[in-house]
This record gives structure tokens, C-alpha cells and sequence, in this order.
């Protein structure tokens, strides 16, 4: 990732812990497809934005603006690009600038006749997939318009990989005792429970992930001192928060089992980085 960039209204600290936090979300992404990167705000366009930059020879693709503050756009772009194996990076607006006046994104017909295209994917994505799959026109007019929505439907792929087909590619991940190493899963639940073992309220935290290959995991964060309610976590524990990317540096397969068709591997002696 580019280190050195001019990022507008903001200080070098928070910045720096932005990025590594763009660096800890990328961890077992791949840019051998190219990448998803944000441009960074400028005093001319005071908003952070999201682009599909491919790995061949096509332009940059605007797929959506994300928010006027760095830190509310990565929060946008975590949740979009959660279940995608994409990396992101970030990179000055300048990069983008040749792309803003590009027309060939604009559709001359039917209702959205005027709009570009990265608009019209934000409010119905199933007429920019109709341009990409469906629509065949007469001339070579619309030929550039009709590959700009091919990428749409790259991107419409690649962000909206549902849980239930994450679910149905879960396998089982190493043998029974078997110690893994430097996995980094994604947090898609977790529920307290109190340790019965002991007297006082020691309330764990028990947590269902997944990797970038949508295996699926489970594991307890045990309880790092004693709480006042069995509903509440000690003010010593790590709280963990669903969407969250955890680094595993070791854990244990303790077992396998099966749910509804999907395969759970569940770890036990977790140490967290």
C-alpha cells in the first residue's frame, strides 16, 4: 500500500492507525485481480470514494462514494467487502481525476436515460446486470457502455456473496488436535455465556467465524476476571464485536460437527494477537 498520502483534514496519528487498520483487513486478501481502493478526499471533492481497479488493461470504475470521513468510508468498505478476497488500498484522488468526465458510463434510453451508471448500480442493480447479460443492441454504439457493465457485474459478484452460500462451501479445516496457526477470521457472531464451572459470574464469549474461504469456526474467548452480572463482560476481558477480524496465532482442533449442512470446526486453547 502506498504510505506517503496527502490525507485531506486529517492528522499523521489517526491516519496511521487507519491504515493499519486497512492492513489488518487485508490480511488473506489477494490483489492478483486487482484491487478495491478508496480515493482519498481533496479540497475540491471533500469525499472518500470506492473504485474497482482490475487487473487488465480496463479504466478505474467508480463504484460508489462512501462518506466524507476516512474513518466512517473504511467502516463502509469493511462491511462491503466483507465476504470478498479482494484487497484494498488507498491512493490520491489524483489517480481518478481522467475518470471523472468520461461519458461512457451514460445510459440514452429508457428510465434511467441521462444517469450514469455507478448511480443506477446503487439504486437497481439488476438493470446494470439486464445491460451486462441481456441487453443486445443493433449497432456498436453501446459497446463501451455494454463492457462497463460487464465490470459492474464483476463487482456485483464479488460484494454480494450471500451467508448461505458462504455456508455451503464450509469444510472441515485440520485433524482432531491438530494446532493451526495465523488464521485470520472474520467474527459473524457472538454470544456470553457463563462458565457453570464457577461460582462467581465469569462470563465468556462464545464466537462463530469465518475464513476467507467461508470455513466456518467456533471457539470460546474465556473470561479474563470475574463480572457482576451473568450479562455483562469483566471490564477485563477483550470485547469481541461481530464484523471484527481476528488473528488466531494458534489454536487447537478440538472437533468437527455438522449443522444443517454446514461443517463447523471448533478450536479450543485460542491465543489472540
Amino acid at each position: 500500500m502506498e504510505t506517503v498520502l496527502k490525507m485531506y483534514q486529517l492528522n499523521p496519528a489517526p491516519a496511521e492507525n487507519l491504515i493499519r487498520q486497512v492492513e489488518t483487513f487485508n490480511q488473506g486478501r489477494t490483489s492478483a485481480e486487482g484491487t478495491y481502493t478508496i480515493s482519498i478526499a481533496t479540497t475540491y471533492r471533500p469525499y472518500y470514494a470506492l473504485w474497482r481497479i482490475f487487473a487488465n488493461d480496463h479504466r478505474p470504475l467508480l463504484v460508489r462514494t462512501l462518506a466524507v470521513t476516512l474513518d466512517a468510508a473504511l467502516e463502509r468498505a469493511f462491511r462491503m467487502l466483507q465476504n470478498c478476497n479482494v484487497m484494498l488500498d488507498l491512493a490520491d484522488n489524483a489517480l481518478f481525476e481522467a475518470n471523472y468526465g468520461q461519458t461512457d458510463d451514460i445510459i440514452a434510453f429508457g428510465k434511467y436515460r441521462g444517469k450514469h451508471l455507478a448511480e443506477i448500480y446503487y439504486v437497481e442493480p439488476s438493470y446494470v446486470l439486464w445491460l451486462a447479460n441481456k441487453f443486445t443492441p443493433n449497432n456498436h454504439r453501446y459497446d463501451k457502455l455494454i463492457a462497463l457493465a460487464k465490470d459492474f457485474a464483476i463487482v456485483h459478484f464479488e460484494l454480494t456473496v450471500q451467508k448461505r452460500h458462504i455456508s455451503s462451501v464450509s469444510k472441515f479445516v485440520g485433524k482432531t488436535g491438530e494446532q493451526l496457526k495465523d488464521l485470520y477470521l472474520t467474527v459473524l457472531n457472538v454470544r456470553l455465556q457463563t462458565d457453570s464451572y464457577k461460582a462467581d459470574f465469569y462470563v465468556d464469549q462464545n464466537v462463530l467465524a469465518a475464513d476467507r474461504d467461508g470455513n466456518r469456526f467456533t471457539f470460546l474467548i474465556k473470561a479474563a476476571g470475574r463480572s457482576l452480572s451473568p450479562n455483562i463482560l469483566s471490564c477485563h476481558s477483550r470485547k469481541i464485536e461481530a464484523q471484527e477480524t481476528l488473528h488466531l496465532k494458534t489454536a487447537r482442533v478440538m472437533s468437527h460437527y455438522e449443522g444443517r449442512g454446514v461443517r463447523y470446526t471448533r478450536l479450543g486453547y485460542v491465543k489472540l494477537l
